[in-house]
């Protein structure tokens, strides 16, 4: 079992494969190396260890990291395992596991959580399964839907009182203070269960410091704002595009509590759409995530042609 240094290239290429050859399932494809490099690498905000497992032969059979908050959520540990499907039931992914926790309680560390996800037509998977086995208990369900593309857009339409507007790259000096708040409030915001996961730090500094890491990565984030008459920031939303590949994201969506009901949500996600047009041509899908409780969102995800492919399980065990 050893932790790999993530800067090392012949190091990392060797856990990175074991996580491709792991990740199997078609209604989400893994991070490119260069995203999970950077994913992987300790900032200010988080400490991250990568481990890779081996058999009795030295041959590598299992990966895993373990991601620890440093300003916020400083009880938890984000912990995933991943083994080949010809490795499984072998006990490579228990020891891993037990190697992940074990660090994660020398950094004080009290709970574990890790998201599984499977089909939307099946019961689980093998990570859902690994995850109950081991003592980790369904805190609270998420839904996993696509957008086939190219798509049709229903009409634009945006309440009176408001403005949107959009960027690619550096947030605009002017706005990155209260662009920042928003993203700092979305844990809060959303749906969530019992664990107690706390709003993440989000300050102008991690704006940009997030920003870099887009670059380092090469990928391009289109984002949306919506301003409310007084000229404040009503809302956001989030197109993410890899360097490499057919897939998108449409990462965070947040609307404040004193702007909705005004159709701003599904205002956003269309505009991102027309604002990235040049980006989402030989894309394949657009991939969001939600909590399954979200009803609000989720209808206007229908809206724009969303379908459900998969379930993603926020699990959780004391450690």
């Amino acid at each position: 079992m050893d932790e790999i240094d993530v800067a090392d290239p012949s190091a990392f290429d060797e856990f990175h494969d074991v996580y491709l050859r792991s990740s199997g399932r078609p209604f989400d494809a893994p991070w490119l190396p260069a995203e999970k490099r950077v994913n992987l690498t300790d900032d200010a905000y988080a400490a991250k260890v990568a481990v890779i497992g081996r058999d009795d032969a030295g041959a590598p059979v299992a990966a895993g990291w373990c991601v620890m908050p440093l300003s916020d959520n400083t009880r938890f540990a984000f912990v995933e395992v991943f083994v080949p499907p010809e490795h499984r039931r072998r006990g490579h992914g228990t020891r891993l596991l037990d190697r992940l926790l074990a660090m994660a309680r020398s950094h004080g560390r009290t709970t574990a959580f890790s998201m599984p996800a499977w089909a939307v037509e099946a019961e689980g998977d093998a990570g859902r399964w690994f995850a109950e086995a081991h003592g980790f208990e369904l805190d609270i369900l998420d839904a996993v839907r696509e957008l086939a593309l190219p798509a049709t857009l229903p009409p634009l339409r945006l309440a009176p009182g408001y403005t949107l507007g959009t960027w690619r790259g550096a947030c605009p000096d002017e706005l990155v203070d209260e662009y920042a708040e928003l993203r700092r409030m979305l844990t809060s915001e959303a749906p969530s269960g019992e664990a107690g996961l706390e709003d993440e730090h989000w300050d102008a500094e991690r704006v940009r410091k997030d920003e870099a890491d887009l670059v380092r990565v090469g990928r391009t984030m289109q984002v949306v704002v919506a301003r409310a008459a007084g000229g404040g920031l009503a809302g956001h939303t989030q197109l993410a595009f890899a360097g490499d590949g057919v897939d998108v994201y449409q990462w965070d969506t947040l609307v404040r509590r004193e702007h909705r009901g005004h159709g701003l949500g599904l205002a956003l996600k269309i505009r991102a759409m027309q604002a990235s047009a040049d980006l989402l041509e030989g894309r394949r899908r657009v991939t969001t995530f939600n909590a399954a409780s979200n009803r609000h969102m989720i209808a206007v995800n229908e809206k724009l042609g969303f379908r459900q492919t998969a379930w993603t399980g926020e699990y959780v065990r004391a450690i």
